[in-house]
């Protein structure tokens, strides 16, 4: 009696299990193909047909199946049109009598192949440069690298960009990778699909250690700093040398008072040494006339010999002259002398 129940059991379970209709799962593939599944659960126990359309279009059996033991798994078909996922997408499963339809809305449905052409560059402005490609800028995408192989640190990046900057690196080993998916943008949400991690890129060695601080990043932010305060500290010293008239910067010379009178030397800028040199300290000195007239020829001449000496060098000098030698009136400078008297008049 207990067997019996039991086989009615077995029989009935297995009725049940091959009853249970296949969950197809569906996606769309890197914006190329459909990719849909019915092995999620378990393997299925017999080989299915697969149909699928859109709206308003005629149904089309899988042209690529996956298998899995020489039994259907799946389908991969071409998506021919963008538009096409913002429409409902039907699926339906046939084997015999038994056939399993089902709707799919597969606007956020979409996963990206990883990003490819994955690049890391040291920059000019000292900051390490990862560069990516992804079929379409419409995606949002996020970064995450690791120094010297220790724990993960994850960064988001805005849609439309396709490069991230790790500011003033240390000289650690950076492995960098990065995924995507779709942006809200163009119908994706919290719940689209990630991309599976590109592959790994490297950039450094792990020699030192990020343990110690790092002396090349502080030097690098604080070379401005220093520069910026040592030009600060210089314009103040200047400006203090100013106010207290250390430095003296003469552009126009002054011009003399309207009311008092005109000197010629104030309009120009002579060094001390040279305008003492221009004033005359010596003391005037006499300059004197006379005229030498022999005996003999007093009636004949005024004036035989007239001559003038003038001695400015040396004032202290005298000159001895007779009052009576002294004419009262000459009126020539010029005379004739005869040899008797030049002889008579050097001895």
């Amino acid at each position: 009696m207990m067997a019996t129940r039991l086989l009615l059991f077995l029989c009935l379970t297995g009725h049940v299990f091959a009853k249970e209709p296949p969950d197809v799962d569906c996606l769309v593939l890197h914006l190329k193909y459909i990719h849909c599944s019915w092995n999620k659960n378990r393997t299925p126990e017999v080989n299915y047909t697969f149909y699928s359309w859109f709206n308003n279009k005629p149904p089309r059996e899988c042209p690529s199946y996956l298998s899995e033991n020489s039994i259907n798994t799946g389908c991969k078909q071409p998506y021919l049109q963008n538009e096409d996922r913002f429409n409902n997408f039907y699926t339906k499963l046939v084997h015999g009598n038994d056939s399993y339809e089902k709707k799919h809305a597969l606007k956020e449905r979409v996963k990206f192949n990883p990003p490819y052409n994955v690049t890391v560059r040291y920059g000019l402005d000292s900051n390490l440069w990862l560069n990516w490609t992804q079929i379409s800028h419409c995606v949002e995408s996020q970064v995450r690298y690791r120094i010297n192989s220790k724990a993960w640190m994850t960064y988001p990046v805005r849609a439309g960009i396709q490069n991230y900057c790790i500011n003033l690196p240390s000289s650690a080993l950076y492995e960098l990778q990065v995924q995507s998916k779709l942006d809200y943008s163009c119908g994706g949400s919290q719940n689209s699909f990630w991309s599976d991690w590109s592959e790994p890129v490297f950039w450094g060695s792990k020699n030192s250690s990020t343990d110690t601080p790092h002396m090349n990043s502080s030097m690098s932010v604080w070379t401005p700093v220093m520069y910026g305060l040592g030009a600060f500290i210089l314009i103040l010293l200047v400006m203090m040398l100013l106010h207290h008239e250390r430095i003296r910067i003469i552009l126009i010379p002054v011009v003399p008072k309207p009311s008092l009178p005109p000197n010629v030397e104030d309009w120009f800028q002579f060094p001390k040494g040279l305008k003492e040199s221009f004033k005359d300290n010596e003391r005037p000195c006499p300059v004197r006339e006379y005229c030498h007239v022999p005996e003999s020829d007093s009636e004949s001449s005024d004036c035989s010999t007239c001559s003038g000496t003038t001695d400015q060098t040396d004032c202290s000098v005298s000159i001895p002259v007779n009052e009576s030698d002294l004419p009262t009136s000459c009126s020539s400078s010029t005379s004739t002398v005869s040899p008797e008297e030049e002889k008579q008049d050097s001895v």
